[in-house]
């Protein structure tokens, strides 16, 4: 089975004016990412509908429908009904994770119910952005509940030294590293190759504690060289890897007119020399293993 470890969605309304609804929502950092000024955005837009046919087109089984880290609590509620639509009209191809804020009132209540309506994790997670940090005594109550409950964790990560690009905020290595060491049963997926925190997997004393991080690939293409796959599974081993694709962003600007899952699927056939077994764990039996039972 094919996964994609790292999608989004939007509903209709949101593709048609997305630059007013960020304004409307009051959602300055996502709109500077969709809609920057006098740049062309990387941006893609998928209905539900275009979506499920570019996966099938891949032959891409299921999508894990990630949330958003909207800087305001309403938007997140917003995002996790959008998600809990789309997971009940094609329950066999979404796996929802929610979204989630700092400052959301009654956290582990929100999260039970959204248990209950069959989402299986939390993410993608950018808490610093939110005006907060992971040692925020509330997203902690959330990070002990996700690990409760065998629910993974995505973060979005921001390498520390990189090119500039608009919205970048810094995602500290050292509070992921903290994260970790405190909840050392929490299934933490880092997304963008873990803005290649995995290398630190090399030092003998970290590596240890690192048992419980994951990485995702999504985006990849935008920011590393394609030597970077072959290079991770020698770093952190097979089981660290998990095939995403951040889409519907267009991770290959110079040839993509619209978003689609073949391409980088494609590319990481070609350039990692991926065995079956290789081919089997990372493009989908890694992320399933993550999921509660």
């Amino acid at each position: 089975m094919i996964v994609d470890a790292h999608t989004h969605g939007y509903p209709e309304e949101v593709l048609k004016d997305p630059r007013s609804f960020a304004l409307v929502q009051k959602e300055a950092h996502w709109q500077e990412l969709v809609c920057p000024k006098n740049k062309k955005t990387l941006q893609g837009w998928s209905t539900r509908e275009e979506m499920v046919a570019d996966m099938d087109n891949a032959e891409v089984d299921r999508a894990v429908l990630l949330g958003w880290y909207w800087e305001n609590p309403e938007t997140c509620a917003l995002q996790n009904e959008w998600s809990r639509q789309w997971i009940s009209q094609d329950p066999n191809r979404f796996i929802g994770f929610v979204s989630l804020h700092p400052d959301t009132q009654n956290p582990i209540e929100s999260l039970r119910k959204s248990k209950d309506l069959g989402f299986m994790g939390i993410g993608e997670c950018h808490p610093w952005l939110q005006g907060a940090s992971i040692q925020n005594d509330n997203w902690m109550n959330c990070m002990q509940f996700a690990s409760d409950h065998d629910w993974p964790v995505t973060f979005h990560v921001t390498e520390p030294v990189g090119h500039d690009y608009p919205g970048r905020v810094q995602t500290p290595f050292e509070e992921f590293l903290w994260l970790a060491r405190q909840l050392p049963e929490l299934k933490i997926i880092l997304a963008h190759a873990g803005g290649l925190f995995p290398f630190y997997e090399l030092n003998p004393k970290i590596r240890p504690e690192l048992r419980n991080v994951y990485y995702d690939l999504a985006a990849c293409p935008l920011l590393y060289d394609p030597s970077i796959y072959r290079k991770l599974i020698e770093t952190v081993g097979l089981a660290k890897i998990l095939w995403g694709t951040d889409y519907p962003l267009k991770i290959f600007p110079a040839t993509q007119k619209v978003p689609d899952f073949k391409s980088f699927k494609n590319l990481i056939l070609k350039e990692a020399r991926l065995t079956e077994l290789e081919r089997n764990a990372i493009f989908g039996n890694n992320f399933l293993s993550l999921l509660p039972c």
